[in-house]
């Protein structure tokens, strides 16, 4: 059993972004690792709280903050980065308005090139309220 998913709880991965590194004769495009920093903030529970914070489902959106800047030697993206994260799976027993509850260790798709992976997780949750 892993802790409810809530509003506000930390969402953090490793995304790979294309960024430009100059060279001569034109900028060399260059896979680099970004890191996500981010929370649930966004497509949770407005009825189903979990200590007072709307309960996190498979499709809530946590938000990177700070925003992905390139990473050195890289000056600029080849495709912006959306700094978003979508609960990618949750719990297969328990709904959450018709949805899977996200639970703390779930993965989570991140934004990443050339297309968002599965590659972050929920590092907090509650501590009593379990979800199998």
């Amino acid at each position: 059993m892993s802790g409810a998913a809530r509003s506000a709880d930390p969402v953090v991965a490793v995304d790979t972004h294309i960024v430009l590194v100059p060279a001569v004769p034109s900028p060399v495009p260059t896979p680099l690792p970004h890191p996500f920093s981010g929370t649930i903030a966004l497509d949770v529970s407005t009825d189903v709280l979990v200590n007072g914070r709307g309960a996190a489902t498979v499709g809530s959106v946590a938000v990177n903050q700070p925003p992905h800047l390139p990473t050195p030697p890289g000056t600029s993206f080849t495709k912006p980065p959306t700094n978003q994260g979508t609960v990618h799976s949750g719990a297969s027993t328990v709904l959450v308005n018709g949805r899977a509850a996200a639970r703390l260790g779930d993965p989570v798709r991140t934004c990443n090139d050339p297309v968002d992976q599965p590659v972050g997780s929920i590092t907090g949750g509650s501590f009593d309220v379990l979800i199998g």
